[in-house]
């Protein structure tokens, strides 16, 4: 995006994980997959740092992704002077994916602390950091203590070709496709979504279709196991399978985790539904990048029957369905499409740097 729209030259210096390597797994794993896991991770944010010492030329702007924290921790220790202007990627935090989102730990235990520490220091040796959502940078600014001015809430990186066209819902005959993409774990509130399910077995005009995997799914299933309209596909989909359930889908649903942080986001499912055109049916509480108004979605409470009734009366509604996919679509290419992405960028490059006020 930053080479096609706006010129910018990109020097890919780092050395990538494995794609199948997960931080959260590694949490779980035995002592000796935790020592190999951490070696690994050490190996490659020690080799990149190298490398960036090494090649960044003065003026040079340096963008480290996800997980961020291990190569600006080391960058911490070196003298202002020596350090590359650096873009952090802080989208996911350590600390709240472990002890928050995962619950992995004691959120006030030794470790949770030393790791909160740890992400403070790091967080504090980027010039800019980046995070998806206003919500998002007032606990950024509020857990890590960086400083506002230095906060961006961007619209998440969209590859909206890989997607269906935004030509609004298309369910099958006569009955109302209702789809679920993520992460069986809190944050996603996917108790919630099998509760609800269940309380709409008896609605024979009603399909679902679930996509994802997690910790919380084997307590999900015993809401959705023997129901006939149901179909589950735990486990890491390609995206043409996930374009393909979008393109049938007539509402899509996003989370329902209540309080914390599914309340300071705005998922990537989300955005992959608002570029499809489909009709969303979220909770009440979410956040937006700077700059943009609220979605165009029924929201309601993170309970089962709040989203049973939700969903039920949007099914009965394909006016309302036809008109939220509308909105949807252009909601999207105004506030979240590359071309928005790629202005806040320029901004920030340019120098501005400073974050817009709430659009809504």
């Amino acid at each position: 995006m930053l080479e096609s729209h706006l010129g910018v030259q990109v020097e890919e210096i780092a050395y990538w994980l494995r794609p199948d390597f997960h931080l959260w797994k590694l949490a779980r794993g035995t002592h000796m997959q935790k020592a190999a896991g951490l070696a690994r991770i050490t190996w490659s944010t020690a080799s990149s740092l190298c490398r960036l010492l090494l090649q960044h030329r003065a003026g040079d702007w340096v963008y480290v992704p996800y997980p961020s924290a291990f190569l600006l921790w080391l960058l911490s220790w070196l003298p202002r002077r020596w350090r590359p202007r650096c873009v952090c990627d802080a989208y996911i935090t350590l600390w709240d994916s472990l002890f928050q989102d995962r619950r992995m730990g004691v959120a006030g235990g030794r470790l949770s602390r030393l790791l909160l520490r740890a992400e403070t220091r790091a967080l504090g040796a980027a010039t800019h950091v980046i995070v998806d959502t206003q919500a998002n940078a007032q606990h950024i600014h509020r857990l890590f203590g960086v400083p506002l001015e230095r906060i961006h809430a961007f619209p998440l990186a969209l590859d909206a070709a890989l997607l269906p066209a935004g030509d609004g819902a298309r369910g099958t005959g006569n009955k109302t496709h209702v789809v679920f993409i993520g992460t069986f774990v809190p944050l996603q509130g996917t108790t919630v979504i099998a509760q609800a399910i269940d309380k709409l077995r008896r609605q024979d005009s009603l399909e679902f279709t679930l996509i994802g995997d997690g910790q919380q799914a084997d307590e999900a299933s015993r809401w959705l196991q023997d129901n006939p309209a149901v179909t589950w596909l735990r486990g890491w989909q390609p995206p043409g399978i996930i374009a393909t359930h979008l393109a049938r889908a007539d509402i899509c649903l996003g989370v329902f985790g209540g309080d914390g942080k599914a309340a300071r986001v705005l998922p990537f499912k989300l955005y992959m539904a608002l570029a499809a055109g489909k009709a969303i049916i979220t909770q009440r509480a979410y956040s937006t990048p700077d700059g943009c108004p609220p979605i165009p979605a029924i929201t309601c409470d993170a309970t089962p029957e709040a989203l049973a009734e939700a969903i039920t009366r949007l099914a009965q509604d394909p006016e309302k369905r036809a008109q939220l996919a509308r909105q949807s679509h252009d909601y999207f290419e105004r506030y979240l499409s590359a071309t928005a992405l790629a202005a806040c960028w320029e901004r920030l490059l340019a120098g501005g740097g400073k974050r817009q006020p709430s659009g809504g």
